[in-house]
């Protein structure tokens, strides 16, 4: 890799990051299409339909679709339709092209299973895509990444390659869990009690989020539901918290700096610098639009940061 001590290629490095967060990507693209399912009175609620299409910014994309914008028709856009890019058959195809490139760095298994999984989402056609089904589908789609990440784990060696899938992962989950919680905030601020939570609401977020039974373990009673904000944002041992996958991604650059003589730059210090004094700094309420405007700016800090790693170590920096 030019101007580093890196022994692994830029382009392999990128192909390595990309994997893991085209995959991370795929099994939360199914939670947020579940949770818009369930937050949803039925095919015709579109604010939340919309809010989905918002929550990635996709709202011109869509529209130039031509599509109209009931639950059915953007469900299938984000499941199945190669033509979106931010499709769960898209990022998966991109995962699996990625793998492709790698194949001289990674298990037979791990390739194996990259196709059963693509090919699993590619043979969904849009009969079979309906509301009713849609938790399902979404849910065979989210065990399919999470077996993935098991045979990462489980398969492949700890080398600077698994070093970058990781990063990868980390940053995209990090991402995705405030989009995560974004979508569901965005429901709660158009009702009548935007400030003021429900306990079940938010018990019904953690469970979105695989955080209940976590949760349960550090509040056991009377908690409030900003302790559930506060816990998918915060917490230091809670895998998919924000705080945990910044921390891991921050300790692989670490480890690539020391085992691998990789020294990250100016760049990237100081986007990690931002991204690690905006998570130290809790807004009060952790509600209604104090809560988005917070998620906002950790999704932008997020952004720098990847972009940083880009420069360092996949454009030749």
């Amino acid at each position: 890799m030019p101007g580093s001590s890196v022994n692994l290629l830029s382009r392999f490095a990128e192909y390595s990051f990309w994997l893991g967060r085209y995959v991370e990507r795929a099994e939360n693209l199914a939670r947020l299409l579940a949770v818009t399912e369930t937050l949803s009175a039925d095919s015709e609620d579109r604010d939340s339909w919309v809010s989905l299409i918002q929550t990635f910014q996709d709202e011109e994309a869509y529209r130039e679709t031509g599509k109209s914008e009931t639950g059915l028709l953007i469900a299938r856009w984000y499941l199945i339709d190669r033509d979106n890019p931010n499709s769960v058959i898209s990022v998966l195809t991109m995962a699996r092209e990625n793998a492709r490139a790698l194949r001289h760095l990674i298990p037979t298994e791990m390739w194996r299973h990259i196709n059963m999984l693509h090919a699993d989402v590619a043979n969904l056609t849009a009969r079979k895509v309906t509301l009713v089904r849609l938790n399902e589908i979404c849910e065979q789609v989210r065990l399919g990444c999470q077996a993935h990440f098991g045979v990462v784990d489980s398969t492949w060696y700890r080398d600077e390659a698994w070093l970058f899938h990781k990063l990868g992962c980390e940053i995209e989950r990090a991402d995705e869990t405030t989009r995560l919680m974004d979508i569901s905030n965005y429901k709660l601020m158009a009702s009548d009690n935007a400030l003021l939570p429900t306990k079940s609401w938010w018990n019904w977020l953690l469970r979105q989020a695989s955080a209940y039974q976590a949760f349960r373990r550090k509040h056991q009673i009377n908690a409030e539901p900003a302790d559930a904000a506060a816990f998918l944002l915060f917490d230091s041992d809670f895998p998919r918290s924000v705080r945990l996958s910044v921390l891991q991604a921050f300790s692989r650059l670490d480890e690539l700096e020391t085992d691998y003589q990789s020294a990250p730059g100016q760049k990237l210090l100081v986007a990690r610098t931002a991204l690690s004094s905006r998570l130290k700094n809790r807004p009060e309420p952790l509600a209604g639009e104090t809560l988005h405007a917070y998620l906002d700016e950790v999704q932008k800090d997020l952004i720098a940061f990847a972009d940083a790693i880009a420069d360092r170590y996949f454009d030749g920096g």
